[in-house]
């Protein structure tokens, strides 16, 4: 047997002090009894000799030492537990080109794909997926990454166009996505989402690389065989279509036909968007492939046997009890203790004021946690558990009302403002998890400044998702996760600048010609003396270096234009 916390044993000086004084306390009545008169006395006037309390004592001290035991979490047996994760490694090509414009789905083809992959996306947890943006050309957007939050936030920023050579090249579009992939192994697919115009490549050699590699396919199919002219939108909000090179209006129908082909090499699977709920036909179609099965995860924990001792430390203070003549008074004074435990603790808890404002479904203020939980040993600890088993279960509302309990239980512990505000940030309620998350990162948990950036990144705030996704860069410089965030940060931060600049320039347009009635500009007054000069700081280097990564970044992370581009006859 083992002990959790065997420096709680020193405890059992206690009880051995009491029963000591207990057994000093016998000897002395029974000299007071002998004092006043003899035995045979006492047994012809009582029927016996007073009972000086010894056994009702002895067992209250061997109660208090088994509950000194059960504070010290005995332990003994173990269970091993194991986990096997099967996951797949999945990428997915999206056709951006022209032809993609066309609205015989609602409300575009593009659109219906975006559409469809936003709501698959939930049904692929646990897998890695990565994003190809293909026309005449084809470039990575995202790495293949288990952050499924991430890959929606980028499919978001798709659009025709943003592809610089135009055209469709679904060899192209199939080699790029296969140099994402590991270059073995099971559990590898690439989900093409086109049209299947091909105006570029050959969709035979397509098949046959994918043959090769040994990698599965689901070929989303957006468009319909009737098809429709492409729109062109102009800067004006105009509406014109696009015109072939003989001067007549483009249509462009789906080909079907050419990505069954793609898939029939393969063993793959095809699905079209305009049937009903296209997303969980292709998390079936996914699902119908070959998986690759991770490394198990294998945990061996002992088994907690406190439970046992409680129970007999509450069987030895009953026994006590019926020992006692008083027992009836002790026992309506408990009553009346537990009664009042209830609302002194409120009180309490109302005096340091109301918590703040839980978001919708999460529970934090139903009170405090049960007086029982704070005599169990270990409570703050169980409780932390069965937040993580419902964290796992997908659930964080329920997560984060167990960790809430264990931080009301242990408040001093950072870890337990860490798990809190982790699971309320899942929730969205991140006025509530900031504060918890920012005194875990001062008190030195690590992943703290992970978090609430990516809770502020997930909320749409990217002011400070980049600065505290660069305190996590700090810490972790070599961490992929936080380095893949911190870009996109960076890049949501840039697109909010820009919007906000173009709403302005509408609105400063107008202001100088209602304030200005002439034309001539009003030179600026030159500025009197000195620049200011900044306060040195022993960080600002590294900072700027980090200033430098990211313009870099945002370079790395544009699609390249080619110098010439080469003339194609068909460019949608």
């Amino acid at each position: 047997m083992t002990f959790g916390e065997p420096e709680r044993l020193a405890l059992l000086a206690v009880p051995a002090v009491l029963l000591l004084l207990v057994a000093w306390r016998h000897h002395r009545r029974l000299r007071q009894q002998r004092g006043l008169a003899s035995p045979a006395v006492w047994s012809r006037l009582m029927g016996g000799t007073p009972a000086t309390g010894l056994w009702r004592m002895v067992l209250w001290c061997a109660a208090g030492a088994v509950l000194v035991l059960a504070l010290a979490r005995p332990q003994w047996g173990e269970v091993e537990r194991e986990r096997s994760i099967r996951t797949r490694d999945l990428v997915v090509a999206v056709d951006v080109s022209d032809s993609m414009r066309c609205p015989d789905l609602e409300p575009t083809r593009l659109g219906a794909v975006l559409r469809t992959l936003e709501r698959a996306l939930p049904l692929l947890d646990g897998n890695r997926v990565g994003v190809v943006v293909f026309a005449g050309e084809a470039y990575a957007l995202v790495p293949l990454t288990t952050d499924l939050d991430a890959v929606a936030v980028f499919l978001e920023t798709v659009e025709p166009g943003i592809v610089a050579l135009p055209g469709s090249n679904l060899q192209r579009a199939v080699a790029t996505a296969l140099d994402m992939l590991p270059a073995d192994g099971e559990g590898r697919v690439v989900v093409l989402a086109t049209d299947g115009e091909n105006l570029q490549g050959e969709p035979a050699a397509a098949a046959e690389a994918l043959s090769d590699a040994g990698v599965g396919m689901v070929a989303l199919v957006a468009g319909t065989e009737a098809g429709g002219p492409i729109p062109i939108f102009g800067p004006d909000g105009g509406v014109a279509y696009k015109r072939g090179p003989d001067g007549q209006p483009v249509v462009t129908r789906a080909r079907p036909e050419v990505l069954a082909e793609l898939a029939q090499g393969v063993d793959g699977e095809l699905v079209r968007l305009d049937e009903d709920q296209p997303q969980r036909a292709v998390a079936a179609a996914i699902e119908r492939l070959r998986t690759r099965e991770a490394e198990a995860d294998r945990s061996v924990q002992k088994i907690e046997r406190f439970p046992s001792f409680l129970w007999v430390a509450a069987a030895l203070l009953v026994v006590g009890f019926g020992l006692s003549p008083w027992r009836r008074r002790v026992a309506a004074a408990a009553l009346l203790l537990v009664v009042a435990a209830g609302p002194a603790t409120a009180q309490q808890t109302d005096a340091a004021g109301p918590p703040p404002r839980a978001p919708a479904g999460v529970d934090l203020d139903d009170g405090p946690v049960a007086w029982w939980q704070r005599w169990i040993p270990g409570g703050s600890r169980r409780l932390a558990h069965e937040g993580l088993d419902r964290w796992r279960a997908d659930d964080p509302e329920g997560a984060a009302e167990a960790f809430a309990g264990a931080a009301e239980l242990d408040p001093e512990d950072p870890v337990r403002a860490y798990d809190l505000g982790t699971a309320v940030a899942a929730t969205g309620g991140l006025e509530v998890a900031a504060p918890l998350l920012e005194r875990a990162y001062r008190e030195g948990v690590a992943g703290a400044a992970y978090n609430a950036g990516t809770a502020a990144l997930d909320a749409g705030q990217p002011g400070p998702a980049v600065q505290w996704l660069r305190e996590a860069l700090l810490a972790e410089p070599d961490n992929a996760d936080v380095k893949r965030n911190y870009e996109l940060a960076l890049r949501m931060l840039e697109q909010q600048q820009q919007q906000q600049q173009e709403q302005q320039q509408p609105q400063e347009s107008e202001q100088q010609d209602s304030d200005q009635p002439s034309p001539t500009p009003t030179p600026q007054p030159e500025p009197q003396g000195a620049p200011p000069t900044p306060t040195p700081d022993s960080t600002s280097g590294l900072f700027q270096a980090l200033d430098n990564a990211e313009a870099q970044a945002r370079e790395a992370m544009r699609t390249p234009t080619p110098a010439q581009p080469p003339k194609v006859e068909k460019d949608w």
